[in-house]
């Protein structure tokens, strides 16, 4: 059987998948029902075929068995670049074959690509299709393959311009400042009573929350209606702590790069050292953190790492390492609404100016509804609790 990797559109998969379905249809002499057949189960006594199927996130082999009474050929097509393949149908018996699919690990996926809808994150949904069909008899079946989760908010920043190292402030841009199209992406800000400003700062590519002067931030999700039908939601993002005030060397030349200190006054803590490194991750609106839901906790703390300065190559890699995931669940009593929001918070949110500073910076925001029926729980793959991405953070994407 000649098999071979085709790449197509998502229109023009759907397209290829209505055109199977309509010639598996199709009856031999327009007076009987068509006794040929191609099936796909999920075991060799498999009593209900296979439509659809969800593979972990961290890819695998699994195998799948096909029940036909005529030849066939089988082709693995996806719209994404090759993140899984099928091996030639095996004979098990006398009408029956078994296939494997190979799948690879979602984290195989790099950060800060674009789809045809929008940003794609490293748990976005991606989706294929194992091909089966008979020409002779223009007779088909498919079965579709999907790994990850739908998106629901999907933010990767790359809308904001500003001083793509962390430690440098001279081109960043304060919230206040941005364009009415930044402003349009739905993302807002407290301000801080006694505070002229809400410290929420464009970077390149990222955000920073927080001042040199001990002020925290926070930074609000945009509402979406699609909240109002889901009861599970998982968040992912990425986040460091600020590297001490050291700010690069900009005189040129061919002299070694020399940090250069940023003048007094410094907040209390500022300086060399990293900053505090405190983070809050809150629900608002409705909804619970999973890890809480029989307490009603909205909110989750961190204690954020920071970055490698030293790397050859920062600050490209300043987020490595840094990658979390958070769970929300809604209830009967408080159910996830198109009012919910997820709510991000450096620092105190106290005016204070001689506090510790607690800058952090945050990217690749994304939120995934997780169906309860259908898809892979990841709140139980990450070890049932929200933090750091045990699943792919830290495997070598970033």
């Amino acid at each position: 059987m000649n098999m071979k990797k085709i790449h197509i559109t998502l229109g023009g998969l759907l397209l290829a998948l209505l055109s199977v379905c309509v010639i598996s249809c199709k009856k031999t002499d327009g007076r009987a029902e068509r006794s040929d057949f191609i099936q796909v189960y999920d075991a060799p006594d498999g009593e209900t075929p296979l439509e659809r199927v969800v593979v972990s996130v961290k890819g695998g082999t699994f195998t799948y068995y096909i029940r036909a009474n005529v030849s066939f050929s089988a082709e693995w097509q996806s719209e994404e670049s090759s993140w899984a393949e099928i091996s030639e149908p095996k004979l098990v018996k006398d009408g029956l074959w078994s296939i494997d699919l190979s799948v690879k690990p979602i984290d195989r996926r790099s950060y800060a690509q674009t789809g045809a809808t929008g940003p794609i994150g490293l748990y976005t949904r991606r989706y294929g299709v194992i091909k089966l069909s008979c020409q002779t008899q223009y007779l088909g079946n498919f079965l579709v393959v999907e790994q990850g989760l739908e998106n629901r908010i999907a933010c990767d920043f790359s809308w904001l311009y500003g001083s793509a190292d962390p430690n440098a402030t001279y081109n960043d841009v304060l919230m206040s400042q941005w364009t009415t199209a930044q402003l349009n992406q739905g993302y807002t800000s407290t301000r801080i009573q006694g505070e002229e400003e809400t410290w929420v700062y464009a970077k390149e590519g990222y955000v920073k929350l927080g001042n040199d002067r001990g002020a925290g931030a926070d930074l609000i999700t945009p509402h979406t209606s699609d909240f109002q039908y889901d009861t599970l939601l998982v968040v992912s993002f990425r986040a460091v702590v600020q590297n001490g005030d050291v700010l690069p060397d900009y005189t040129g030349g061919t002299e070694p790069i020399v940090p250069m200190r940023r003048p007094a006054p410094f907040a209390e803590g500022a300086g060399d050292a990293a900053d505090a490194g405190a983070f809050t991750v809150q629900v608002t609106g409705g909804g619970f953190i999973r890890d809480f839901v029989a307490t009603g906790g909205t909110s989750l703390d961190l204690e954020l790492p920071t970055y490698d300065r030293t790397s050859p190559s920062f600050p490209a890699d300043m987020f490595k390492g840094a990658s979390y995931l958070v769970f929300i669940e809604g209830t009967e009593n408080n159910p996830i609404t198109v009012n919910t929001a997820l709510r991000f918070i450096a620092g105190s949110m106290a005016a204070s100016e001689t506090g510790p500073c607690n800058r952090v910076f945050l990217d690749d925001v994304f939120v995934y509804r997780q169906s309860p029926l259908l898809d892979e729980d990841l709140f139980l793959a990450n070890g049932s609790k929200s933090g750091k991405d045990i699943i792919c953070g830290g495997n070598g994407h970033e």
